[in-house]
């Protein structure tokens, strides 16, 4: 069975239910521009319906009689008639929307000969398509593919998607390969081979009707369009371009560090404190949180930096838990044996409650931290850390605390 002998099967709207529309003498006036029995519904593969007459894509369900008047009413501003006559139309549709006093809020021209879409007619017919430069081409194509991705079943896979895809897909993973953990696209290098092997299975005569496969790579071909406006893509020079990306990795990395810091007379009592009473310890733990949330425009990066945060620490803290335990164990030995002096039995007070306390805050701290590997558990650790009294200051403290309590 073809793509359309399936879609004339489920698709047909209820031949009853229509006809009632039409013989309904209240609605007779408005019901000019095209008779019912041109509509079809067709179902996104998520379960959603919309219809369709060939010209007009609706959203809102034109078995409600207002809505359908309002639809042909606001279609016969349109010019639409005239689009067959062209001839060089045959590609155009367009997407309307009505309110509820039957005027539209939404009319989404969408020319599938060239894949660009646009709000006005102007701007979509295939005259404008040789005067597009490359950002409001781009922003214009995704336009098309949100409106495909959400209207993949009356119409065939556009011929472009696949080739688009897997061009676009190929530069991430070079790009991946080249820039490394400094890399900005939107998929990682694994993520780039995944969608590569899928888009190219697409090519199987299996997937040549699939609507599922149309919103598939609509919706990819949707986010590399957003992720190449956000880059200004076709806008700027060699070194524009890498001037702009180094200062926005340099203005970030200085509003997150300012952000952090307590007021101007804490920060030299802070200082004197972790270098005197700390051993300069908390300056170690204060750079690995910070490099822990460096965002170079990936956040699946943060994830990676986030787990080897929580893993480190955790191992860190397990051998000081360890190192604590023995200690403890040999302090009170110590004090056991007779006739110790005392200032060797005070020192060895001392040591066991150090090494106790280690202990305590130790486990505490593992705890806290071994079950924090979600994204959601970075970013509210992350605040909590940086909205503190103290800052990162205070948390670096915080953290020193098994270490430094090693006698």
């Amino acid at each position: 069975m073809t793509r359309s002998n399936t879609l004339d099967t489920i698709a047909v709207l209820d031949e009853h239910q229509m006809n009632n529309l039409s013989n309904d003498p209240e609605k007779e006036h408005s019901i000019s521009f095209s008779t019912t029995s041109d509509w079809k519904v067709f179902v996104h593969p998520q379960g959603s319906i919309y219809f369709s007459n060939g010209q007009i894509i609706a959203d809102q369900d034109i078995r409600d009689p207002e809505i359908l008047s309002g639809i042909q009413y606001s279609s016969s501003f349109l010019g639409l008639d005239a689009w067959d006559s062209e001839g060089s139309e045959k590609d155009m549709e367009v997407q309307l929307n009505v309110s509820n006093r039957g005027q539209w809020n939404l009319a989404l021209f969408v020319n599938h000969k060239h894949c660009v879409a646009a709000h006005a007619y102007e701007k979509a017919r295939d005259g404008a398509f040789a005067n597009m430069d490359p950002e409001t081409l781009n922003r214009r194509r995704r336009l098309y593919w949100n409106f495909i991705w959400t209207h993949s079943a009356h119409r065939p896979c556009p011929a472009r998607a696949v080739p688009d895809a897997c061009d676009a897909l190929a530069w991430f993973y070079a790009d991946n390969l080249i820039s490394g953990a400094g890399s900005v696209v939107p998929f990682s290098k694994e993520e780039c081979e995944e969608l590569l092997r899928r888009v190219k299975e697409f090519e199987l005569p299996c997937y040549d009707n699939s609507t599922a496969k149309t919103s598939f790579l609509a919706w990819l071909l949707r986010e590399i369009c957003s992720f190449r406006d956000a880059e200004m893509y076709g806008q700027l020079t060699r070194k524009e371009f890498t001037e702009r990306r180094h200062d926005k990795y340099t203005q970030h990395k200085a509003h997150s560090d300012s952000s952090a810091l307590p007021a101007n007379f804490v920060l030299p009592v802070l200082r004197l404190i972790m270098n005197c009473v700390f051993f300069g310890i908390p300056h170690s733990y204060m750079r690995l949180v910070k490099q822990s949330f460096e965002y170079r425009g990936r956040l699946a990066g943060m994830q990676a930096n986030w787990e080897t945060y929580i893993d480190r620490l955790v191992r860190e803290y397990s051998h000081f838990l360890l190192i604590s335990t023995v200690l403890l164990s040999a302090t009170v030995g110590l004090l056991a044996v007779p006739n110790v002096p005392r200032i060797m039995e005070i020192a060895a007070l001392v040591s066991a409650f150090s090494s106790l306390g280690s202990i305590i805050v130790g486990v505490f701290a593992i705890w806290r931290h071994q079950a924090k590997f979600r994204t959601v558990d970075s970013f509210t650790y992350m605040r909590n850390a940086q909205h503190s009294l103290l800052g990162f200051y205070g948390h670096a403290m915080l953290l020193s605390l098994p270490p430094f309590g090693q006698p």
